[in-house]
Order: structure tokens, then C-alpha cells, then sequence
């Protein structure tokens, strides 16, 4: 085993060595791409999530975007990202008929899907090397596609009190708005080779949708992707 660890050795140096000391170069003026994959929270709305049992609060995410290394500290990037939110609300409470019974809405369910564009910079906190910090921040819009299920019940009591007549209805609603917000990052990468870096990270967008009913306020989210620096 003693053996096998010394005759690999040069081989991980050899690895090792060109990141440390050609990650500056392979940034420096030069393109870049990164994909990140990861989970998100949608927080806050008026559409609270009531059926506490289903575990929708967490949601998957995706993004793909290019950079531009303007130096080893500094890069601006432009983005592509999806995410999703759903909840669920269940009503117990009906409203009372004038002739007898009641009625109202019983259940809800609400989907949306987030595609977002956002232009953000980046600082890196630790400059040279193959171990890079970066903290950003930027402005961005989302555009949201979504649709609201609703089953409402009435139970009507006949003239006379002569039974009941028991109606369940269900309806499905469409709707789309785009809101703007403002993302704040942080990320960890290690260029394992001079063009190719891996990244675990996080975030935060808060969301400036004002009073709409179906949009989130803010999400939070964490990945961990990929970064690739074309050549010069």
C-alpha cells in the first residue's frame, strides 16, 4: 500500500500544481459557463401552504449562464434560472345558505413556475489560486406561469326540507405575471483543472411582487454546479 501511495503521488502533483498555478490565467479576460443544480424555498405570499403534511415547500431549481472574467477578483454574469412552488390550502369553515346548508370552497391548490434572467457581479474574496470565494450581487426578473385548482362544495337543503342536494364543483384557473428582484450570492469553487472549477453555494432573492396573491416574497436556495473558462 506504502508503494502504491508513492507511485501515485507525482501523478496527483502534476494534477494539482497547473490549477494553483494557471487558474489566474485561464480567468483573466475570458468567457465562461457555468450550470448549477440545486433546491429552493419559496417564502411568504398571501396563498399560505396549510396541508402541512405535504412536502412541497421544497423545490428543485436550475441555472445556466455565462460570465465574463473582467480580472481574477472580479466577473459579471448573465443567467438563466427555473424553479417552482406549490401549496396546498384545505377550508373547513362554510358559509351558511339563506334557505338552509351551506357551501364554500374546500380546497385549493396553487402551482407556479418560475423562469428568471438576471444580470449579477461578483467579487472574489480571495483572489488568486485554485480556491475562489465569490460574493454577488445583481437585479433580476422573473416571469411566472401558474394555475390555481379549486373544488368548492354546496350542500342545499331542498324546499320544504323535503333532503338534500349536494353539488361538488371544481375549477381550474390560469395566471402570469413577472415580478423584479434583487439576488444576493455566495459561492465556493475549487479549480480542480485551469479551465474547470466545481462549486457549492447559496443564495437569496427577495422578490418585489407587491400585493400579488400567488407570488412569493422571497427564495432562498442552495446548488452546487460546475464552472468552465474558455480558453483565450
Amino acid at each position: 500500500m506504502k508503494q502504491f501511495f508513492l507511485a501515485i503521488m507525482p501523478a496527483l502533483l502534476l494534477l494539482l500544481l497547473p490549477a494553483s498555478l494557471q487558474a489566474q490565467d485561464a480567468r483573466e479576460g475570458t468567457l465562461g459557463i457555468r450550470l448549477d443544480g440545486g433546491l429552493s424555498w419559496s417564502l411568504g405570499g398571501d396563498f399560505a401552504n396549510s396541508v402541512k403534511n405535504a412536502p412541497t415547500s421544497i423545490q428543485p431549481q436550475g441555472v445556466a449562464g455565462l460570465f465574463y472574467n473582467f480580472s481574477s477578483r472580479f466577473r459579471l454574469g448573465l443567467d438563466y434560472g427555473y424553479t417552482r412552488m406549490i401549496r396546498e390550502q384545505t377550508n373547513g369553515t362554510m358559509n351558511a345558505l339563506p334557505g338552509g346548508g351551506v357551501e364554500g370552497e374546500v380546497y385549493r391548490d396553487l402551482k407556479n413556475h418560475f423562469h428568471a434572467a438576471e444580470l449579477t457581479g461578483e467579487f472574489n474574496l480571495l483572489g488568486e489560486g485554485p480556491l475562489s470565494l465569490y460574493l454577488g450581487a445583481g437585479a433580476g426578473c422573473q416571469f411566472v406561469v401558474g394555475n390555481t385548482y379549486t373544488i368548492a362544495v354546496k350542500n342545499e337543503v331542498k324546499p320544504g326540507g323535503m333532503g338534500n342536494s349536494i353539488h361538488v364543483t371544481g375549477h381550474n384557473v390560469g395566471h402570469k405575471y413577472a415580478a423584479p428582484y434583487i439576488p444576493l450570492t455566495l459561492s465556493l469553487e475549487y479549480a480542480f483543472l485551469p479551465q474547470v472549477a466545481v462549486s457549492v453555494g447559496g443564495g437569496y432573492r427577495l422578490i418585489l411582487a407587491g400585493k400579488d396573491e400567488f407570488s412569493a416574497r422571497s427564495q432562498p436556495f442552495a446548488t452546487l454546479g460546475l464552472r468552465f473558462n474558455l480558453s483565450k
